[in-house]
């Protein structure tokens, strides 16, 4: 018999639904049922029950999507939030060519979208709390690994290579210094995450943010790295949510661009630590002219008619920082960010994208088009903290708990 959600009582298949959304794969999700729950299921089976709910969470969705875009939507959440925050970002997984079955069939790596909505606490100030630059980034050591884990970049000395530094040495956002992290407790946090292109993502990010009841929010931001396609979904769909570009993704295009203008270490170093402590203090546009007038130094007017620059030339690189700093200013005012209580990095939204990487992401997985949508819905709907898998497994279309309700329904009436 070939085993389905219907085949299963409520409990137990919450259990199967459940562990397909934590685990790292459908194999493993049968090996725990067997030892937890004395349940035997094989992989394939449990594979086939989360693709069937996945498919019935994309239909909500989608349904919900069609009633924003119509204006229909209703808020489910009547509290006004203090905070809200929306952050979105992308993973990576592999798709197999389409119609094949399971295994790797010309597989490619494919970018899933994520996007993290969350309710925060807020703390206002009279002034900036934390006016002076982060100890973290005086370290020399700390700032190379930070920017080779997040970017790969090399170090400062250019006789050094990115293989003397121990490979466990990879630190992150979420590594600062506690007094480097003036951030606010986030409260409640639900997630959106699909493969799909990025004009069809965003009615879906706002759709969630809409039954949230983020457009009454006292206070909103939206936080990204220097992507294009999250600013444009941004402008569109948050427009009144403050728009903050992640402070360490900016420093690391402040560091390539260190490293370009100066070929010896102690000067590179040192540009470094003096556009950083611009950024933090808000005087992007003085590390933006800074840039623009060594530029123009790396070549004559005469040299630059005669050929392009290629993509490793310092003059080049200089342009392509230039340009990001330029395009991204209006997004790096940060002392005012930290005066309103508002977050100043994507830490937040950077976790989230590796707590879905360990689900979908791997070597050895290779996801059909729609199985990798449903387990995205899946383990999104998981994951936040609104009930919203154990709603769905009670109302949805088979559930016994839906058909009771609707036996009382048509009874009382």
């Amino acid at each position: 018999m070939r085993l389905t959600s219907r085949n299963y009582s409520p409990s137990i298949l919450g259990k199967i639904i459940r562990s397909c959304a934590r685990q790292p794969s459908f194999e493993e999700t049968a090996d725990v049922l067997q030892d937890l729950a004395e349940l035997t299921i094989s992989g394939r089976q449990a594979g086939r029950i989360a693709h069937e709910v996945g498919q019935q969470l994309k239909t909500h969705r989608d349904l919900q999507v069609e009633k924003f875009e119509a204006g229909q939507l209703k808020p489910r959440v009547e509290t006004r939030p203090a905070l809200a925050l929306v952050g979105v970002d992308g993973g990576r997984l592999q798709i197999r060519r389409e119609g094949e079955g399971p295994g790797s069939h010309d597989p490619s790596w494919r970018e899933d979208k994520i996007a993290l909505l969350a309710t925060a606490t807020i703390t206002v100030a009279n002034s900036d709390p934390e006016p002076d630059l982060p100890e973290c980034f005086r370290d020399q050591k700390w700032v190379e690994e930070l920017f080779r884990g997040i970017s790969g970049e090399g170090p400062m000395n250019p006789a050094e290579t990115q293989e003397d530094a121990p490979a466990d040495s990879n630190p992150e956002a979420d590594d600062q210094p506690a007094s480097a992290r003036k951030r606010p407790e986030l409260l409640v946090r639900t997630y959106v995450a699909s493969t799909c292109t990025s004009d069809e993502f965003g009615p879906m990010v706002a759709a969630e943010a809409q039954t949230r009841n983020f457009g009454n929010a006292a206070h909103r931001a939206f936080l990204g790295d220097g992507s294009a396609w999250i600013w444009k979904l941004q402008q569109e769909y948050f427009p009144t949510f403050e728009a903050i570009i992640d402070f360490l993704h900016a420093m690391g295009h402040v560091y390539t661009a260190a490293k370009a203008a100066e070929t010896k270490m102690e000067k590179r170093w040192g540009l470094f630590q003096e556009w950083a402590e611009a950024c933090w203090k808000g005087q992007v546009g003085d590390v933006v002219e800074q840039l623009r007038v060594l530029g123009d130094s790396q070549v004559s007017s005469e040299e630059a008619e005669v050929s392009a620059p290629s993509e490793d030339e310092p003059r080049k690189i200089l342009q392509q920082e230039l340009g990001y700093l330029e395009h991204n200013r209006n997004r790096m005012d940060y002392p005012r960010y930290r005066q309103q209580g508002l977050p100043w990095t994507t830490s937040y939204v950077e976790s989230t994208v590796k707590i879905f990487n360990r689900r979908v992401k791997g070597s050895e997985k290779f996801w059909g088009e729609t199985g990798a949508e449903a387990i995205l819905l899946l383990r999104a709907a998981f994951l936040s903290e609104d009930e919203q898998l154990a709603r769905h497994l009670k109302n949805r279309p088979i559930s016994p708990f839906r058909n009771y309700k609707a036996r009382e329904d048509r009874e009382a009436a």
